[in-house]
């Protein structure tokens, strides 16, 4: 019994060892040739999802071109919309429409765009995560030569819902990315 015993031990070890070094090598050939620093493989949208891509690359030209009756036809105008800018909130269609509104003409030569989206719908509701990219100059007589260029990027989270089978902004929530500092060697997360 005693031999029979150890040897069952021995190829349970044994078939365990070849398991975890098949497993090794599957990753390994898996990824072979990859390009770590290529674009990430994007998984084929569903109609429902090149809608919503549609829909949030138009509010981003609206924006772009400084269009507040444009940018409103892309979000739900009632009280239910809401927008972050980091920690700053507005509440409700009318309080962001007053804040883009007073803002868009102080600045010029505007650029505004969104990448990397991905979208996740169900049903009428739908929410992407994206980067986004967004270049201004400011005039103003407080600035040094009287004007001050910004440019930024970040990422977002954008929540959306189906009206009247148009895909429009319920909720959007950017955070802009910190610029790089000299690295401490310390781990960023």
């Amino acid at each position: 019994m005693s031999k029979q015993l150890l040897f069952s031990k021995c190829l349970l070890t044994v078939t365990a060892l070849a398991c975890v070094v098949i497993s090794s090598t599957s990753v390994v050939f898996a990824h072979e040739g990859e390009d770590h620093d290529a674009k990430a493989m994007q998984p084929a949208l569903s109609a429902q999802g090149k809608r919503v891509v549609k829909a949030l690359n138009n509010y981003a030209a609206a924006v772009q071109a400084s269009d507040i009756d444009a940018v409103e036809k892309y979000v739900i105008t009632n009280a239910g919309f809401s927008s972050l800018e980091g920690a700053s909130m507005d509440s409700g269609w009318e309080a962001a429409r007053k804040h883009m509104a007073g803002e868009m003409p102080m600045l010029k030569d505007m650029s505004y765009s969104f990448s990397n989206i991905n979208p996740f719908v169900r049903g009428d509701l739908a929410y992407a995560t994206l980067d986004y990219a967004m270049g201004f100059t400011i005039e103003s007589d407080q600035f040094e030569g009287g004007k001050h260029e910004l440019n930024m990027k970040g990422k977002a989270t954008v929540v959306l819902l189906k009206s009247k089978n148009e895909w429009k902004i319920r909720h959007i929530h950017t955070v802009r990315k910190e610029d790089k500092k000299p690295s401490s060697g310390a781990n960023p997360h």
